[in-house]
């Protein structure tokens, strides 16, 4: 019998490599702060090099794989499929997910590196992402990812896929089998570069694709030509149905569904590092909604652990906030 699982999702297998840098460093560097830029080999390189002296953090990364990651630290069947290199980075990757209990699906390249994410997070706790890709992008068709969207209560994906053209292949192509099979679709609009390049896309996909969607203020105001979801609502009531969650940094969360509209506080603490930020929330709200929570508990759990990640270095979650997320989900 196939082995069923709560969440499955497929998306970029990265390591973080996670440097504190002063603003006049970050300044050399001449990028975009905040956003997610997809660099080349040797730019990566060229930036680890001017910073080599800096003290690194290396953990398993990646948007929806943080999310698959923090699901299942709370104790949920979860499958991930990606594809990392024939090296020590894709070994850590591969070693992490076995411990985390993952069922995964991964190839493996035999000449492309493991996908890095260089992330130079600022005093102000701001992350910038300098993503190369590397071996994730070459990731193909396997029909062991297909079964697994079929048993599946959730299927999770971002908009990072549509930077590879056989990821986005494979995420359309597990989309309608979630459709035909009872499984609800989850997206994650990841990125405003993101969301620049690919909206009409991302458009389509909310006409009778997606479920349940996570966006920020900027990601959504882009996607949407500044309007907001109840606007959008009235042109397009069809969309109601939608799960609509609007992610408002500081200011918490809005969640739009059926006409209702719920106001999500956010948690205070103190911003060490954004980075998981909406990974995470995107965690504590698809945990909520597997225990078939009402939605505005599925932000409070959501709030819980962004506001967690966001209090330390790295895409990590304390034990407490796991411990706090389990508590709140069984008092509910």
């Amino acid at each position: 019998m196939p082995q069923r699982f709560v969440v499955s999702s497929v998306c970029n297998v990265l390591v973080d490599i996670l440097l504190e840098v002063t603003e006049e460093e970050f300044q050399h560097f001449g990028v975009e702060k905040g956003k997610m830029h997809l660099v080349n080999k040797k730019q990566q390189s060229k930036i680890l090099n001017t910073l080599e002296h800096h003290p690194e953090k290396v953990e398993l990364g990646g948007s929806s794989l943080n999310t698959i990651k923090a699901l299942a630290q709370l104790g949920l069947n979860v499958s991930f499929a990606g594809m990392i290199g024939r090296d020590p980075y894709g070994k850590i990757a591969a070693e992490a997910m076995d411990r985390l209990g993952i069922h995964k699906n991964l190839q493996v390249h035999e000449e492309e590196e493991t996908g890095k994410c260089l992330v130079l997070v600022t005093p102000d706790g701001e992350r910038t992402m300098n993503t190369y890709l590397g071996a994730s992008c070459h990731y193909d068709e396997c029909e062991d990812v297909y079964q697994s969207v079929k048993t599946s209560q959730f299927f999770h994906f971002s908009g990072y896929q549509w930077s590879s053209p056989t990821q986005k292949k494979v995420a359309l192509k597990a989309i309608q089998i979630a459709k035909t099979h009872g499984c609800l679709v989850s997206f994650d609009l990841a990125d405003p570069f993101v969301v620049k390049a690919h909206k009409k896309e991302f458009l389509d996909l909310l006409d009778g694709q997606i479920d349940l969607f996570f966006g920020n203020r900027e990601e959504t105001s882009i996607l949407f030509d500044g309007l907001s979801w109840p606007t959008i609502l009235e042109k397009d009531p069809k969309k109601e149905n939608i799960i609509a969650v609007v992610k408002l940094d500081a200011d918490g969360a809005l969640i739009y569904n059926k006409g209702r509209e719920f106001v999500v506080p956010a948690h205070p603490t103190s911003v060490v590092d954004t980075t998981g930020a909406g990974d995470m929330f995107a965690a504590g709200f698809l945990f909520g909604l597997s225990k078939q929570l009402n939605l505005a508990t599925c932000g409070h759990l959501a709030s819980i652990l962004a506001s967690d990640v966001i209090s330390h270095m790295g895409a990590t979650l304390t034990k407490d906030a796991l411990k706090n997320v389990l508590k709140e989900s069984q008092t509910a």
